[in-house]
Protein backbone atom coordinates (compact mmCIF):
# COMPACT_ATOMS: atom_id res chain seq x y z
CA UNK A 1 0.00 0.00 0.00
CA UNK A 2 1.40 3.38 -0.96
CA UNK A 3 -0.21 5.27 1.89
CA UNK A 4 -2.48 7.16 -0.51
CA UNK A 5 -6.17 6.42 -0.50
CA UNK A 6 -9.59 7.80 -1.25
CA UNK A 7 -10.54 7.69 2.40
CA UNK A 8 -9.71 10.84 4.41
CA UNK A 9 -6.46 10.99 6.34
CA UNK A 10 -4.53 8.37 4.48
CA UNK A 11 -1.55 7.14 6.46
CA UNK A 12 0.80 9.23 4.31
CA UNK A 13 1.18 12.28 6.54
CA UNK A 14 -0.40 14.92 8.73
CA UNK A 15 -2.72 17.48 7.18
CA UNK A 16 -1.21 19.41 4.29
CA UNK A 17 -1.98 22.94 3.09
CA UNK A 18 -2.30 24.12 -0.50
CA UNK A 19 1.20 25.60 -0.76
CA UNK A 20 2.76 22.43 0.67
CA UNK A 21 0.70 20.27 -1.69
CA UNK A 22 1.76 22.21 -4.79
CA UNK A 23 5.42 22.06 -3.69
CA UNK A 24 5.10 18.31 -3.05
CA UNK A 25 3.35 17.79 -6.38
CA UNK A 26 6.07 19.60 -8.34
CA UNK A 27 8.52 16.92 -7.13
CA UNK A 28 6.42 14.02 -8.48
CA UNK A 29 6.50 12.33 -11.86
CA UNK A 30 3.28 10.80 -13.07
CA UNK A 31 0.23 9.89 -11.07
CA UNK A 32 -2.88 11.95 -10.41
CA UNK A 33 -3.28 13.52 -7.01
CA UNK A 34 -5.74 15.91 -5.39
CA UNK A 35 -5.92 17.53 -1.97
CA UNK A 36 -9.11 16.88 -0.01
CA UNK A 37 -9.59 17.93 3.62
CA UNK A 38 -5.82 18.25 4.06
CA UNK A 39 -5.11 14.72 2.79
CA UNK A 40 -3.51 13.70 -0.49
CA UNK A 41 -5.85 11.62 -2.63
CA UNK A 42 -4.40 9.47 -5.40
CA UNK A 43 -6.48 8.55 -8.45
CA UNK A 44 -5.88 5.82 -10.97
CA UNK A 45 -4.78 6.79 -14.45
CA UNK A 46 -7.38 7.23 -17.18
CA UNK A 47 -8.37 4.83 -19.91
CA UNK A 48 -7.79 5.90 -23.52
CA UNK A 49 -11.53 6.43 -23.97
CA UNK A 50 -11.57 8.87 -21.05
CA UNK A 51 -8.61 10.81 -22.46
CA UNK A 52 -10.13 10.92 -25.96
CA UNK A 53 -13.42 12.35 -24.68
CA UNK A 54 -11.67 14.94 -22.54
CA UNK A 55 -9.58 15.98 -25.54
CA UNK A 56 -12.61 16.26 -27.78
CA UNK A 57 -14.46 18.40 -25.26
CA UNK A 58 -11.42 20.65 -24.97
CA UNK A 59 -11.02 20.97 -28.76
CA UNK A 60 -14.73 21.69 -29.33
CA UNK A 61 -14.77 24.39 -26.65
CA UNK A 62 -11.48 25.98 -27.73
CA UNK A 63 -12.66 26.28 -31.35
CA UNK A 64 -15.60 28.40 -30.21
CA UNK A 65 -13.91 30.75 -27.74
CA UNK A 66 -11.65 33.75 -28.20
CA UNK A 67 -8.48 32.32 -26.68
CA UNK A 68 -7.21 35.79 -25.87
CA UNK A 69 -10.16 36.13 -23.48
CA UNK A 70 -10.39 32.51 -22.29
CA UNK A 71 -8.16 29.58 -21.51
CA UNK A 72 -9.31 25.98 -21.80
CA UNK A 73 -7.15 23.24 -20.30
CA UNK A 74 -7.23 19.55 -19.45
CA UNK A 75 -6.45 17.64 -16.28
CA UNK A 76 -3.04 19.14 -15.42
CA UNK A 77 -4.38 22.49 -14.18
CA UNK A 78 -6.00 22.68 -10.75
CA UNK A 79 -9.13 24.28 -9.40
CA UNK A 80 -8.98 25.37 -5.77
CA UNK A 81 -12.13 25.22 -3.66
CA UNK A 82 -11.34 26.65 -0.25
CA UNK A 83 -8.53 24.45 1.11
CA UNK A 84 -9.18 21.64 -1.39
CA UNK A 85 -7.49 21.16 -4.77
CA UNK A 86 -9.14 19.28 -7.63
CA UNK A 87 -8.00 18.51 -11.17
CA UNK A 88 -11.09 18.49 -13.41
CA UNK A 89 -10.91 16.82 -16.80
CA UNK A 90 -11.60 20.12 -18.62
CA UNK A 91 -11.66 23.68 -17.25
CA UNK A 92 -12.50 26.99 -18.93
CA UNK A 93 -11.78 30.32 -17.27
CA UNK A 94 -11.06 33.92 -18.16
CA UNK A 95 -7.53 34.43 -19.48
CA UNK A 96 -6.62 37.11 -16.95
CA UNK A 97 -4.72 34.66 -14.74
CA UNK A 98 -0.99 34.68 -14.10
CA UNK A 99 0.59 32.41 -16.76
CA UNK A 100 2.74 30.81 -14.03
CA UNK A 101 -0.30 29.96 -11.88
CA UNK A 102 -0.77 26.33 -10.82
CA UNK A 103 -4.51 26.73 -10.22
CA UNK A 104 -7.57 28.92 -10.52
CA UNK A 105 -10.31 29.61 -8.01
CA UNK A 106 -12.54 31.18 -10.65
CA UNK A 107 -13.42 28.63 -13.34
CA UNK A 108 -16.46 29.43 -15.47
CA UNK A 109 -17.04 25.94 -16.89
CA UNK A 110 -15.94 22.49 -15.68
CA UNK A 111 -16.31 19.06 -17.29
CA UNK A 112 -15.72 15.73 -15.59
CA UNK A 113 -15.76 12.53 -17.67
CA UNK A 114 -16.97 9.60 -15.62
CA UNK A 115 -14.72 6.65 -14.97
CA UNK A 116 -15.83 3.44 -13.24
CA UNK A 117 -14.60 4.62 -9.84
CA UNK A 118 -15.63 8.28 -10.04
CA UNK A 119 -19.42 8.31 -10.40
CA UNK A 120 -20.25 9.20 -6.79
CA UNK A 121 -17.34 11.61 -6.52
CA UNK A 122 -18.20 13.47 -9.75
CA UNK A 123 -22.01 13.44 -9.41
CA UNK A 124 -22.21 14.21 -5.68
CA UNK A 125 -19.01 15.31 -3.95
CA UNK A 126 -17.46 17.40 -6.73
CA UNK A 127 -20.86 18.77 -7.73
CA UNK A 128 -21.30 20.11 -4.18
CA UNK A 129 -17.78 21.56 -4.18
CA UNK A 130 -17.69 23.12 -7.64
CA UNK A 131 -21.12 24.75 -7.37
CA UNK A 132 -19.92 26.76 -4.36
CA UNK A 133 -17.56 28.69 -6.64
CA UNK A 134 -19.16 32.08 -7.45
CA UNK A 135 -17.54 32.19 -10.91
CA UNK A 136 -18.85 28.80 -12.05
CA UNK A 137 -21.65 29.03 -14.60
CA UNK A 138 -21.89 25.41 -15.73
CA UNK A 139 -20.78 21.93 -14.64
CA UNK A 140 -21.03 18.93 -16.96
CA UNK A 141 -20.54 15.26 -16.13
CA UNK A 142 -20.19 13.10 -19.25
CA UNK A 143 -20.46 9.35 -19.63
CA UNK A 144 -17.37 7.57 -20.85
CA UNK A 145 -19.31 4.77 -22.52
CA UNK A 146 -22.36 6.31 -24.18
CA UNK A 147 -23.43 9.63 -25.65
CA UNK A 148 -24.97 11.08 -22.50
CA UNK A 149 -24.17 14.07 -20.31
CA UNK A 150 -25.65 15.68 -17.22
CA UNK A 151 -25.59 19.48 -17.17
CA UNK A 152 -25.99 21.86 -14.24
CA UNK A 153 -26.18 25.54 -15.31
CA UNK A 154 -26.56 28.53 -13.02
CA UNK A 155 -29.90 30.30 -13.47
CA UNK A 156 -29.30 33.78 -14.92
CA UNK A 157 -31.90 35.39 -12.63
CA UNK A 158 -31.62 33.53 -9.32
CA UNK A 159 -27.90 32.64 -9.73
CA UNK A 160 -28.73 29.21 -8.28
CA UNK A 161 -27.86 25.82 -9.69
CA UNK A 162 -30.74 23.38 -10.21
CA UNK A 163 -31.15 20.49 -7.78
CA UNK A 164 -31.29 18.07 -10.71
CA UNK A 165 -29.25 18.22 -13.91
CA UNK A 166 -30.57 18.41 -17.44
CA UNK A 167 -29.82 15.06 -19.07
CA UNK A 168 -28.76 15.22 -22.71
CA UNK A 169 -28.54 11.90 -24.54
CA UNK A 170 -27.99 10.56 -28.03
CA UNK A 171 -26.14 11.75 -31.09
CA UNK A 172 -28.79 14.39 -31.82
CA UNK A 173 -28.18 16.06 -28.45
CA UNK A 174 -26.36 19.35 -27.89
CA UNK A 175 -24.84 20.75 -24.72
CA UNK A 176 -25.37 24.53 -24.84
CA UNK A 177 -23.31 26.53 -22.35
CA UNK A 178 -25.03 29.89 -22.38
CA UNK A 179 -22.41 31.82 -20.36
CA UNK A 180 -19.70 30.96 -22.91
CA UNK A 181 -21.87 30.93 -26.03
CA UNK A 182 -20.64 27.39 -26.70
CA UNK A 183 -22.57 24.53 -28.31
CA UNK A 184 -21.18 21.01 -27.98
CA UNK A 185 -22.83 18.44 -30.28
CA UNK A 186 -22.70 14.96 -28.76
CA UNK A 187 -22.34 13.54 -32.29
CA UNK A 188 -18.97 15.31 -32.57
CA UNK A 189 -17.77 14.49 -29.08
CA UNK A 190 -18.73 10.80 -29.17
CA UNK A 191 -18.13 10.01 -32.87
CA UNK A 192 -16.49 6.56 -33.10
CA UNK A 193 -16.53 6.18 -29.31
CA UNK A 194 -20.14 5.36 -28.52
CA UNK A 195 -23.15 4.06 -30.42
CA UNK A 196 -26.03 6.42 -31.23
Amino acid sequence: MSGFAEEPRATYSAAMGKAEFFAWLQMREGGRYELKDGAIVMHAGSRLQHARLSGRFLAAIARQLDLEEWFVVMADFAVTIGDDIRYPDVVAARADSDPAALSTDSPVFIIEVLSPSSTGRDMVEKLAEYTTLPSLEAYVVASQDEAIAWVWQRDADTRAFPAQPVEIAGFKGFIIIEALGVTLPLSEIYRGIANA
